[in-house]
C-alpha cells in the first residue's frame, strides 16, 4: 500500500515540475511581450509629434520638389537628436524618394499609405506598426506627418522610432542580461516551486498514509478502527463519512453475527430435539416388525412409517450438515487423491438400486489416475448426492453416466442422466450462483454447491434430452 501511495505522489510531483515549468516559461514569455509593447507604445506617443514637427518646420518639400540641401540638414539634425530615429521623405504614392541611407540597402520602394494615414488621423494617439524600408518584414513604431502646401497634400514625412540599430542593441542586451535574468529568475522560481511543493506533499502524504492505515485495519477486520479528530481539514469530509459508513457497517455485522449464532444454535437445538424422538419412533416401529404378530396391511403401514422416519433422519442429518457448512469458521481439510477411485467406489455403490429401476448406470475415464487438490470426504459427499439425484430422478428404463476426463490444467466431472428437465430456477441458481435457494431444490444440491464453493470449482447444469451437471476442478500440480 505504501509502494501505491509514493507512486501517487510521484505522478502528481512530475506533473507539477512540468506544469510549474511550463507556467513559468509562459509568464515570462508573456512578461517579455508585454514589456516590449508597452516601451513601444509608450514611445510612438511620445514621438507621435516628430514628423509634424519637421513638416512644419524643417520640410524639404517645395513646389519644385525635394530641396537636398534642406533634406541633408533633416538626416542630420535627426541623426543628432535621436540616432534611433531613421527619416523618409515619402510621394503621394508611399514612393520613397529622399532618404540617408545606400540604394542597396532600401530592400521597400513602396509603402502602403494605410498605416499611415490611419496613424494621422489619430493624431498619432494609437499603438500601430508599419514597414521599415530597410526590413520590410519586420513591422516598427513610426511617426508620420502629411506635407500641405496652398491646401493640397504633396508627401508625406514617415519617421522609423526603432531603427535596426536599435534593435541590434536591444537584442545583444537581451541575448546576454536579459537572457541570464530570465533564466535566473526560472531557476528561482522552479526551486521554490518544488520546495514548497514537497513540503506540501510530505505533509499530505503523511495524513494521506494515516487515512490508508486507519482503512487497511477495518479491512483487515478490526471494525473499531475510525478516524481521530487529527485528520486534517482537506480529509474532513472523508473521516466523517467513513465514521458513520463505519458505525453503520460495524453495527450491521455485530446484527449478523448475533443472528448467525441464534441460526446455528437453533439449528443444532432442533436436530438433537428432533434425533431423540425419531429414535425412540424408530426403535418402536423395528421392534412390532420384529415381533412379526401385525397382519399384513399393519405391517406395510409400519414399514412406510419406518421409511418415512428414516427420510426425516436423513433431512435432519443433511440441515445440521448445511448449517455447519456455511458457517465461517469451517475450513475443507485439503489433500491431494486420485479422484476417480472416489467416482468409481460410489457409482459400484449404486449399481444395484439403479438395476432396480432398470437404468443403466456406467461411468467413463474412471481409471483414469489425474489427481485434485480437495477434501476428499467432502468431495464424496458431493459424488454421492449427484449420483443419488440421478439414479432418484430419472424414470424407469433411463440412463445414468457419469464421465472423467482432462481439459487443459483442468479434471472435468459430468453426471448425465435422462427423464425431465430440471426447472429453470434451479439451474439459474447453480449456474449464475444466486443467493436465494429456490424452494424446490432440496437440500443435496445445496451441501454440493456449498462444497464446491468452498472449493473453488465451478459447478453448471444445462438441460435438455438429459440434465448434465458438470463439475471443473483444478488438477493437483505435486
Amino acid at each position: 500500500m505504501k509502494l501505491r501511495n509514493n507512486s501517487i505522489f510521484s505522478r502528481i510531483g512530475v506533473f507539477m515540475f512540468i506544469l510549474i515549468s511550463v507556467l513559468s516559461v509562459l509568464f515570462m514569455a508573456i512578461a517579455y511581450m508585454a514589456t516590449t509593447h508597452f516601451y513601444e507604445a509608450s514611445t510612438q506617443l511620445l514621438n507621435k509629434d516628430v514628423a509634424a514637427h519637421i513638416a512644419k518646420f524643417t520640410s524639404p518639400f517645395g513646389n519644385n520638389g525635394i530641396n537636398k540641401q534642406k533634406a541633408d540638414s533633416v538626416f542630420y539634425n535627426a541623426m543628432v537628436i535621436n540616432p534611433n530615429d531613421e527619416v523618409y521623405f515619402l510621394d503621394t504614392k508611399g514612393k520613397v524618394i529622399e532618404y540617408q541611407a545606400a540604394d542597396s540597402l532600401i530592400k521597400a520602394w513602396y509603402l502602403p499609405l494605410d498605416k499611415i494615414k490611419t496613424h494621422i488621423q489619430t493624431g498619432g494617439t494609437d499603438y500601430i506598426k508599419g514597414p521599415d524600408p530597410k526590413d520590410p518584414g519586420t513591422m516598427k513604431i513610426f511617426s508620420a506627418a502629411e506635407v500641405v502646401i496652398k491646401g493640397k497634400i504633396i508627401g508625406y514625412i514617415y519617421v522609423i522610432l526603432a531603427s535596426n540599430q536599435y534593435r541590434n542593441v536591444t537584442d545583444l542586451l537581451t541575448g546576454s542580461h536579459v537572457t541570464t535574468l530570465a533564466i535566473e529568475a526560472f531557476l528561482i522560481i522552479i526551486v521554490l516551486s518544488l520546495l514548497f511543493t514537497w513540503l506540501y506533499f510530505k505533509r499530505l502524504q503523511r495524513n494521506f498514509n494515516s487515512v490508508i492505515a486507519t482503512l487497511d485495519r477495518f479491512r483487515e477486520g478490526d471494525y473499531e478502527a475510525r478516524f481521530d479528530g487529527k485528520v486534517p481539514s482537506e480529509l474532513h469530509s472523508i473521516m466523517l463519512a467513513f465514521n458513520s459508513l463505519a458505525d453503520r457497517l460495524h453495527q450491521t455485522i455485530s446484527q449478523l453475527k448475533q443472528s448467525e449464532d441464534e441460526r446455528k444454535n437453533f439449528i443444532t437445538n432442533i436436530s438433537h430435539d428432533l434425533r431423540t424422538p425419531l429414535s425412540v419412533a424408530k426403535g418402536y416401529t423395528e421392534t412390532l416388525l420384529l415381533q412379526g404378530k401385525l397382519s399384513p396391511e399393519a405391517t406395510e403401514h409400519l414399514q412406510l412409517v419406518e421409511h418415512k422416519i428414516q427420510v426425516v433422519e436423513n433431512l435432519v442429518m443433511q440441515l445440521f450438515e448445511l448449517s455447519k457448512l456455511e458457517s465461517v469458521e469451517f475450513k475443507a481439510q485439503r489433500e491431494p487423491f486420485a479422484v476417480a477411485e472416489v467416482v468409481k467406489e460410489i457409482v459400484t455403490s449404486w449399481i444395484l438400486p439403479a438395476q432396480a429401476k432398470k437404468i443403466t448406470l456406467e461411468c467413463l475415464g474412471c481409471e483414469t489416475t489425474y489427481m485434485i487438490f480437495a477434501d476428499v470426504s467432502m468431495m464424496e459427499k458431493v459424488i454421492r448426492n449427484l449420483i443419488g439425484n440421478a439414479v432418484k430422478y430419472t424414470p424407469d428404463n433411463g440412463a445414468i453416466k457419469v464421465e472423467l476426463h482432462k481439459k487443459g490444467s483442468e479434471l472435468v466431472l459430468q453426471f448425465v442422466n435422462s427423464g425431465p428437465a430440471v426447472t429453470d430456477d434451479i439451474r439459474l441458481w447453480l449456474n449464475k450462483g444466486n443467493a436465494n435457494r429456490p424452494p424446490k431444490s432440496g437440500l443435496g444440491l445445496a451441501i454440493v454447491k456449498r462444497i464446491l464453493e468452498l472449493h473453488d470449482y465451478e459447478l453448471k447444469l444445462s438441460t435438455g434430452k438429459n440434465n448434465t451437471f458438470t463439475i471443473h476442478m483444478a488438477l493437483y500440480q505435486s
